[in-house]
């Protein structure tokens, strides 16, 4: 018996460390594929500075593929490893927060194929500036509706966090309070023509505790989860 309970101990802190590290990973490419690659070549609402920006930035575009390729495989990792931390705190509700997760991702993998389609078409001869921005508005429209799931299933990871002891209710509270944002923010992208007036201003808001929502756990993780 006390072997078994030091085999899953073992295992349940290399799932921590897995997540853990997988999520810091995560951000760190998500800052070079988002903040950086993608908002050095989109500029919203005009199709001419956008499409010029990609034809004189020619790297830049397949960065923004290629690391949002590299956060859904990251993203399957997570899936998995919190499913495996979190089972023995709730079976069903990590099971749920893992498919959900899952679900993100193949929402992702649709919105990453968008850009694939904007930069085969800005590469041909006499391409139109706006058939490319309307796959690249797609990928935003996509990705925000991924979001959506994704951020019910930051609210299973807070409700899985709080109900872990070991947790401080900070993390797991921010991890909630993080999914709220998500859905919230992603919803109303989706149904309130208006929003995007106020999204500048929004964002500018809950970012920070957005991305703390993961992020501290992600370091709770690796420092202390499974120990």
């Amino acid at each position: 018996m006390m072997m078994q309970m030091n085999e899953y101990t073992t295992n349940r802190r290399q799932m921590a460390k897995l997540a853990g590290w997988s999520l810091i990973a995560m951000a760190i490419v998500a800052g070079i594929g988002y903040g950086y690659a993608f908002g050095a070549i989109y500029v919203k609402g005009d199709s001419t500075a956008t499409f010029s920006n990609i034809l004189q930035q020619t790297t830049m575009l397949p960065l923004v593929m290629i690391t949002y390729s590299i956060m859904l495989l990251l993203d399957v990792v997570v899936a998995w490893a919190l499913y495996k931390f979190f089972l023995q705190t709730n079976p069903v509700l990590a099971k749920l927060s893992g498919w959900l997760r899952v679900v993100y991702c193949v929402w992702l993998a649709v919105a990453i194929l968008q850009l694939y389609y904007a930069q085969e078409l800005s590469v041909m001869k006499g391409a139109d500036a706006h058939a490319v921005m309307r796959y690249i508005d797609c990928f935003l429209d996509v990705w925000s509706q991924g979001l959506i799931v994704f951020g019910v299933h930051l609210l299973l990871i807070g409700t899985l966090a709080c109900r872990t002891a070991a947790i401080p209710k900070l993390i797991s509270g921010l991890a909630f309070f993080a999914g709220l944002a998500y859905m919230g923010t992603n919803i109303l992208q989706q149904t309130w023509a208006d929003y995007m007036l106020h999204k500048a201003t929004v964002e500018a808001i809950l970012s920070l505790p957005m991305a703390l929502g993961e992020l501290l756990l992600a370091v709770w993780l690796v420092w202390k989860g499974g120990k």
